[in-house]
């Protein structure tokens, strides 16, 4: 009930920023999402020192800014300052103490941590901003990519649910189960052919079916690599934000494997 109760309020305004409001305001909303996906992440993983979480910090609102500004090109030098600023402060922090047992994890779980939920989520920022003479294509393309991810995770819920027997990945997720994924791979196709013959008519019919398995496959396995980073912390959900969902890096999850692929899409096919 928690979380049909938490959809029912938080969608309205998703979706009410997105098409009535300018677009800085959705992209300022996004930003936030991973910034706390972000530091849920870093929470997760028990690097939580203030001074390791500066530079990572730092880095995020810079790429985020890029994809804005779709500046993508700068993306690469900024990840090699993160690079550089992460291997002085472990530097110069660990020198004093003569201590360089954890110099490798530190630096690789926050840069990794950068590259996971900042660079790949971006891309939704990037989609927010996007020009073309096809009216709204940014809203309708992010209502696409929302509807899709949340008819598959519902999909997905509820047939696991009910016919729920053959699990699809027991020592990483034990509660998905293979009837689950043909569920959720179903209401992916179904939310695509019901956004592209109501609103997005701009959008090819077998490309909108094989975008929403492409997505629906990439939701799920965004989501298994979350469960894993998650008992790697011997956590049950990334953060309590979210009432009936965890944290909010437990919803970006099936997303950030998504977001560089329908900006992609788009590149490719909608320009």
């Amino acid at each position: 009930m928690a979380r049909i109760l938490t959809a029912i309020v938080f969608l309205p305004i998703l979706f009410s920023v997105l098409w009535l409001a300018p677009p800085v305001w959705f992209a300022a909303l996004a930003g936030l999402a991973i910034l706390l996906g972000l530091h849920e992440y870093f929470s997760l993983s028990k690097q939580a020192n203030p001074n390791g979480l500066v530079q990572a910090m730092a880095a995020a609102l810079a790429i985020l800014a890029a994809f804005y500004f779709h500046r993508l090109e700068l993306i690469v030098a900024i990840l090699a300052a993160l690079v550089t600023v992460e291997l002085l402060v472990q530097l110069f922090s660990n020198a004093r103490q003569d201590d360089f047992g954890q110099v490798l994890a530190d630096a690789a779980v926050r840069i990794f941590g950068v590259l996971y939920v900042v660079v790949l989520g971006g891309y939704i920022v990037a989609l927010t901003v996007i020009e073309s003479p096809v009216e709204k294509l940014s809203a309708k393309l992010l209502s696409f990519f929302f509807i899709v991810v949340f008819a598959g995770d519902t999909g997905a819920y509820f047939t696991g649910r009910k016919f729920g027997r053959r699990k699809l990945a027991p020592k990483v997720s034990p509660g998905k189960t293979i009837e689950g994924l043909i569920g959720g791979l179903a209401g992916n196709i179904i939310a695509a052919l019901v956004i592209r013959f109501t609103f997005f008519p701009e959008l090819n019919t077998l490309h909108a079916v094989a975008l929403a398995l492409v997505m629906g496959l990439l939701g799920v396995t965004g989501d298994l690599c979350e469960s894993m980073l998650k008992r790697g912390a011997k956590a049950k959900d990334a953060g309590k934000l979210i009432p009936g969902h965890g944290g909010l890096l437990d919803r970006l999850d099936s997303m950030v494997f998504n977001a560089p692929l329908l900006y992609y899409f788009y590149q490719f096919f909608l320009r």
